[in-house]
């Protein structure tokens, strides 16, 4: 049987720890990126929700805005136009 050499077992931890720092060196960081990544893809999901419900209301708005009702509305409070044979009538407030 072959007995460990007592003057090699410093050698060894050595390595070992050696080996040891390398790989907390380079995967530390590593995992610390993975993590990061994996809170912003949440975070932009998040937002995707948001912005895919915020489209929706804007796509059914423009939509309702197309009526011929919203446009006969818009072009009387907006722009002050009246129907053919309408009369206009406007109110003097005195001071």
């Amino acid at each position: 049987m072959k007995k460990n050499n007592p003057e090699r077992r410093p050698l060894k931890w050595a390595v070992t720890g050696l080996i040891c720092m390398f790989l907390m060196i380079t995967i530390v960081p590593r995992v610390h990126t993975i993590w990061e990544l994996a809170n912003r893809k949440s975070e932009l999901q998040q937002e995707k929700l948001t912005l895919t419900k915020i489209n929706k209301e804007r796509q059914k708005e423009l939509e309702e805005l197309k009526s011929p009702e919203a446009i006969e509305r818009i072009a009387r409070e907006q722009l002050g136009m009246i129907k053919k044979g309408e009369r206009v009538v406007i109110e003097v407030i005195e001071p």
